[in-house]
């Protein structure tokens, strides 16, 4: 039974962290608005501690005179009282607080970007790319953006580069067999970049708007290589398209021919195909000759 509940749990945490074991983009609305409701704050708001209390009807003059402060407009307030935190103030314009003990520290809630220069990610094959991004982000919760991580902006900046190497190093440039790869499903992993971004930084109570992939390449050193297996996987559908052409063009004259009753031997008809093949798949104008 233990060994059972363990391997749920193991599955559980892999179908949320990988994205080959959770589809790419499944669900993807339905996450964004639990990743949302997890940032909503649950904690209360004491209010001013009971010694500033006390110090402010003492000193009732200066606390009217020395409690007023100003909200611009999108920033929001995290106010403490001896060090301890007292309350988050949204509303933009002039606002009172208790002076005594108080501590007012601001942070904008306007959208914020953050882009992330070419970085060398190793995919899934082992080859070396460089990708950058960028990532669109606001503060919806200022108490944990204030007070649990020492930087809201570095931390998101932080964690985003983890997500992106933690993610694409999971995935192909480019696959023949139709599976997820950069090249063909980059908004797709940009959404599923998203919500997992989301999760790494809900204690910084960023709300995490897009993320997505900007760049994508070989690195150099590889480039050229890559370059020359791509043109010879083209060569090679190529030829097999000219090829199945030519084949179809020369049972079409045989036919043709038998339709008007004339009727050819086989080696007539072998050497009817041969030449329609050559000038068909040749690359070279080919010179007709003339049996003697």
């Amino acid at each position: 039974f233990i060994t059972y509940i363990t391997t749920m749990q193991y599955q559980k945490l892999v179908s949320e962290e990988d994205p080959l074991v959770n589809p790419i983009g499944e669900n993807y609305e339905v996450e964004q608005q639990d990743l949302r409701r997890q940032l909503r704050d649950t904690v209360p708001e004491p209010g001013p501690s009971a010694l500033a209390t006390i110090l402010g009807i003492a000193c009732c003059p200066f606390t009217i005179l020395g409690s007023w402060y100003t909200l611009d407009q999108n920033e929001e307030a995290v106010v403490l009282s001896y060090g301890r935190y007292s309350e988050t103030v949204r509303e933009p314009g002039m606002n009172f607080s208790n002076m005594w003990g108080r501590s007012i520290r601001k942070i904008s809630t306007k959208q914020q970007s953050i882009e992330l220069p070419k970085t060398t990610v190793v995919d899934s094959n082992g080859n070396p790319l460089i990708i950058s991004a960028v990532i669109v982000y606001r503060i919806s919760n200022s108490r944990r953006a204030i007070l649990e991580v020492e930087n809201s902006r570095i931390f998101v900046r932080n964690q985003a580069e983890a997500a992106l190497k933690q993610t694409l190093s999971r995935f192909p440039y480019e696959s023949n067999d139709g599976s997820p790869c950069l090249k063909t499903e980059a908004e797709q992993i940009g959404r599923h970049l998203c919500n997992l971004l989301q999760r790494k930084v809900l204690q910084a109570g960023a709300l995490i708007d897009s993320f997505q992939l900007k760049e994508i390449s070989y690195a150099p050193e590889i480039a050229n290589g890559m370059l020359k297996r791509q043109q010879a996987i083209a060569i090679i559908e190529a030829r097999q398209t000219i090829v199945q052409g030519a084949v179809d063009i020369a049972a079409d004259a045989v036919d043709k021919l038998h339709d008007r009753g004339i009727e050819l031997s086989n080696s007539d008809q072998a050497k009817l195909v041969t030449n329609l093949l050559t000038v068909v798949c040749s690359d070279n104008d080919a010179q007709p000759t003339v049996p003697m």
